[in-house]
């Protein structure tokens, strides 16, 4: 794998949705037509947001697999940089001198054992060790068994000497020589690394499964070990250890190109669950241990590094430094917190069920912000944007709440990618279908600085202009909202789609075209009467400008001067408005892969130029009402046989994470699969269940958008042309083609729309059906 070329990938978007306190409302404070398209290079999988694995649980080796492409080229092999950033040079020799001393006296029988059990292993092939659990089991299907089964005896008779080992490390100190003890600047910094015995989880599910894995090791404050709840949760975690019996298990690929190893790949896997559960987690530190051997591994939203290998017992020193500066050193920034936020006072923390966050301002604003409850949503994805979205109230310097809630949300973009904020304040007047943007910035580690938060800037490295990186990206939203699915009524579904589609073509006659349309970004607003609109549609991160739109960005800047100060009247700060004419246009596909249009999904498996249209969006809004449908099916009480039929149908639709396998199950959709289901399902209503029958027969009777004979290069289209390599379409494909570029364009499908409400109007208690909230 090499550093090089790191191609770009985009991850799913937040969803404004749930409440702190369990509802589907947000703590509320007291009373007081130009078709613009855009030509885009051939595509490939990694290019393009991928539903993270298991979000519908699949089964671990589903989840490593998509991990494991995720990480093709962008992981940096053999970075000794990591032990400067970690600092273990500064921990004091003393400490490592006295530690090592004592550690082999005292641990020898332990080292001992460890040492026999790697000889052993080292015997055996890496492939068998990998499936030893399994053999160990019966070979049961891999998806079936508990996270604790999932390691093998022989790894598990590791665990004990070494976390005897580690206690050693951590409680080192120079308490019996003459020296000074060194302490770490607050007792707070005392980790420990503790056994996981059992699976960590979120703090809220933010779809209908977080995966279920069980570190080896975890780091956790000493203080917090004994608390019971603290146990399970990945947010109170700071890092965690992986360990293999062999040192030929090692993480280190036999030359470039090579696919990851299975234990880099489980390492991954567990960072990127460590980065979307510990709230505002820049990076992720990692220790691996095999056999004797031991690596530092880092995450962050570009990629991974590793550290050169170590042995153990050869290299103790290192190894002590290490494990000492990771649990009695480093500070939670320099083990990975976005250094822009810190903990709340303690007066707000004991409000809610979740620690309190104070974020400093957010660009040339000058309000700080603190997030109330749980956040709302977290990226699952390994690499790409890294959303985290919460709700925020204004934080005041007297130290307490104010102003309306909002929607503060943070994401990584591409240092190539024009941001969030410079789009939304492009847009030409304001629609109540569109998220009300308040202010966005790209943030900065403390106010003042003139260095912004990039992955370069976490890893230490110097930043050229030209230089590719990730920069962090802040917005804060006016107008909230929950989960489309969390309709009260039929009538209101189709309300908020009516919404959030009059609001995407209001974006379009402006030639902004979103590209990002999915079941997180078209959201039912909880004051549909003061917003104007039932729906909403949010996250332009990903939206395409045409070359001629103009971008404009607000930022403020205080006066300067080499010279002196200024007179008085010219020393307040002064706002300047740039604008400049052509955007950084993306040149991949951009999407969620489970809510693309047929036409997209095509041209990534046969790697096609293409364009995206507002056609390719408005078919995404009709699998964002097949999904709402669904999920709304599956919180409604029915018998388990039936509510069984429709989570497999819902798994076999949106649980795939692959483009062939999400393309053929639209097919089996068609026929026996989730529309079958949806049409004579008792629970929705007859006018839904024909408004999914009239889109089921357009589908169904499209032939492939992208023609054989063009299937090496060139431009597709829906129904492609007379003639397709060879192929005769018929007069009824072609028909079918004009139907779909009517029903999927925006007046056909508000029309559409519109008539089913009418319908669902004339039939109050839901026609023959529909599920009641």
């Amino acid at each position: 794998m090499s550093k090089k070329n790191v191609p770009a990938i985009h991850v799913q978007q937040p969803s404004i949705s749930g409440n702190p306190a369990g509802g589907t409302s947000p703590p509320r404070p007291p009373t007081k037509q130009v078709p613009a398209t855009s030509p885009r290079a051939a595509a490939t999988v990694g290019m393009v947001d991928n539903l993270a694995a298991s979000r519908v649980n699949y089964g671990t080796s589903a989840s490593h697999a998509t991990v494991q492409a995720e990480l093709a080229e962008r992981v940096e092999f053999n970075d000794r940089s990591i032990f400067e950033q970690l600092e273990i040079d500064k921990v004091d020799p003393r400490i490592v001198q006295e530690c090592s001393k004592t550690l082999q006296m005292k641990s020898e029988a332990d080292i001992a054992f460890l040492k026999d059990l790697v000889r052993g292993a080292d015997k055996v092939d890496p492939k068998v060790l990998e499936y030893e659990a399994i053999a160990e089991q019966g070979h049961p299907d891999p998806k079936d068994m508990a996270p604790e089964d999932r390691k093998s005896s022989r790894e598990k008779k590791m665990y004990d000497p070494l976390e005897r080992i580690f206690g050693h490390i951590q409680a080192a100190s120079l308490a019996n020589s003459n020296a000074s003890v060194e302490k770490p600047e607050s007792e707070g910094f005392n980790r420990v690394f503790r056994r996981q015995s059992a699976a960590l989880t979120p703090d809220q599910d933010h779809t209908l499964g977080f995966p279920h894995f069980i570190p080896d090791f975890t780091l956790i404050r000493k203080a917090n070990w004994d608390r019971k709840e603290v146990r399970t949760r990945w947010r109170d975690r700071d890092g965690f250890i992986e360990v293999k019996p062999s040192a030929r298990q090692h993480p280190y690929p036999a030359k470039e190109g090579d696919p990851a190893r299975p234990l880099l790949t489980q390492t991954a896997n567990y960072a990127r669950l460590h980065l979307s559960a510990r709230p505002f987690c820049a990076f992720s530190v990692s220790i691996m241990i095999f056999g004797n051997d031991f690596c530092v591994c880092i995450f962050d939203r570009t990629g991974g590094r590793v550290s050169p290998k170590f042995n153990m017992w050869a290299d103790l020193d290192t190894f002590i430094r290490v494990i000492w500066s990771m649990t009695r050193r480093l500070t939670d920034v320099q083990l990975g917190r976005d250094p822009s936020v810190s903990p709340a006072p303690p007066d707000l923390q004991s409000s809610w069920d979740h620690p309190a966050w104070i974020i400093n301002p957010v660009g040339s604003d000058p309000r700080r912000w603190c997030t109330v409850g749980a956040p709302i949503w977290s990226s699952l994805s390994l690499f790409g944007r890294g959303t985290f979205v919460w709700y925020v109230r204004e934080f005041s310097p007297t130290g307490e709440l104010s102003g309306p809630v909002m929607i503060l949300k943070s994401a990584w973009r591409s240092s190539q990618r024009d941001p969030e904020s410079s789009i939304y304040q492009t847009v030409r007047g304001s629609h109540p279908g569109l998220a009300k943007f308040v202010v966005g910035a790209d943030v900065v580690p403390f106010p003042g600085s003139l260095e912004k938060v990039t992955t370069h800037y976490l890893r230490q490295h110097p930043f050229k202009s030209d230089d590719k990186t990730k920069v962090l990206h802040r917005i804060v939203i006016g107008t909230t909202g929950k989960p489309i699915w969390m309709y009260d009524t039929e009538e209101q579904l189709i309300d908020g789609l009516i919404s959030a589609l009059e609001a995407h073509k209001f974006l379009w006659d402006q030639k902004i075209l979103h590209r990002d349309i999915s079941a997180g970004n078209v959201l039912l607003s909880h004051y549909p009467e003061e917003v104007g609109a039932v729906g909403f549609i949010t996250d332009l991160d990903l939206a395409r400008m045409e070359p001629d739109a103009e971008l404009k960005s607000t930022e403020t800047v205080h006066a300067t001067s080499e010279y002196g100060r200024y007179p008085q009247r010219l020393q307040g700060p002064m706002t300047r408005t740039r604008i400049r004419f052509g955007t950084q246009r993306g040149d991949v596909i951009t999407g969620t892969l489970q809510f693309m249009s047929r036409h997209l999904l095509e041209a990534i498996i046969y790697q096609e130029t293409t364009v995206s249209t507002a056609a390719d969006d408005v078919e995404s809004f009709f699998w964002v009402l097949v999904y709402a449908i669904f999920r709304k099916l599956l919180a409604a009480p029915t018998d388990d046989i039936e509510k069984k039929q429709v989570l497999t149908h819902f798994r076999n639709t949106f649980g795939r994470t692959s483009v062939p396998e999400i393309l053929a199950a639209r097919g089996a959709a068609f026929h026996d699969g989730i529309f079958k289901q949806a049409t004579y399902c008792e629970m929705v209503s007859y006018p839904l269940r024909q408004l999914l029958l009239e889109y089921r027969i357009i589908l169904s009777g499209l032939v492939p958008t992208i023609p054989l004979s063009r299937r090496a290069g060139g431009t597709g289209s829906y129904g492609g042309s007379a003639s397709t390599g060879g192929r005769i379409i018929d007069e009824a494909s072609v028909a079918g083609s004009a139907r779909y570029n009517r029903f999927f364009s925006h007046e056909g499908m508000i029309e559409l729309l519109k008539e089913t409400r009418l319908d669902l109007q004339m039939h109050p208690e839901g026609g023959e059906g529909g599920v009641k909230a």
